[in-house]
């Protein structure tokens, strides 16, 4: 099997056809919505949110020089190293890009970790506003790249322009409610694309 990723198109491609992302499908049916946002405001918050993601990643990488990165995304890094330093994580995986075959759809986890002496599995989404209720949904799509989803503790982390971070935690105990949400709205995606007979 063969994936790639299109970052000009954001569309992922499988053995060269088009497969959706978890956030397409729950944008496509309503569940994502940033209708009541300005373009230019959501353009600003997509350029931010890739520029934070791209600092975290070479930050955790150990590959990151400071002095490229724009005055606006420091706040966001630091609050991330705080984060950081909360727990002693152990990433597992980075910018995660993968395809779930049984269900047809591709996506990017964030992190997935260990916390070492501990049992604990964690799939973690990074926000860099807050995390919107369909978060649940998303990270449980992300845990559906896995044997055993319901091993796995959900997390987002929102980090602020103060230098602050916010946990949100969805346990595996609600992974199998939040991914019928998912399975939900991928069967209407993929309804709204049925060529008539």
């Amino acid at each position: 099997m063969s994936l790639r990723f299109d970052p000009d198109s954001h569309l992922y491609r499988v053995d060269g056809i088009i497969v959706p992302s978890v956030t397409q499908v729950l944008e496509d049916v309503g569940i994502v919505d940033y209708s009541r946002l300005p373009g230019s405001t959501r353009e600003m918050a997509l350029r931010r949110g890739s520029a934070v993601h791209a600092a975290c990643h070479y930050d955790d990488e150990g590959d990151l020089d400071e002095t490229q990165l724009a005055e606006e995304i420091l706040p966001y890094l630091r609050a991330w190293r705080k984060f950081r330093a909360s727990v002693c994580w152990k990433w597992d995986r980075i910018e995660f890009r993968s395809h779930n075959a049984k269900y047809g759809y591709c996506g990017q986890l964030d992190r997935a970790a260990t916390i070492p002496g501990k049992s604990a599995q964690v799939l973690l989404d990074i926000k860099t506003g807050v995390a919107q209720h369909w978060t649940r949904y998303q990270v449980a799509a992300y845990a559906a790249f896995f044997e055993n989803p319901r091993a796995y503790l959900r997390m987002a982390v929102e980090l602020h322009k103060d230098e602050t971070f916010k946990v949100h935690e969805y346990p595996g105990r609600d992974w199998a409610a939040d991914f019928a949400v998912f399975s939900a709205a991928l069967v209407v995606y993929r309804e709204k694309r049925r060529k008539p007979i």
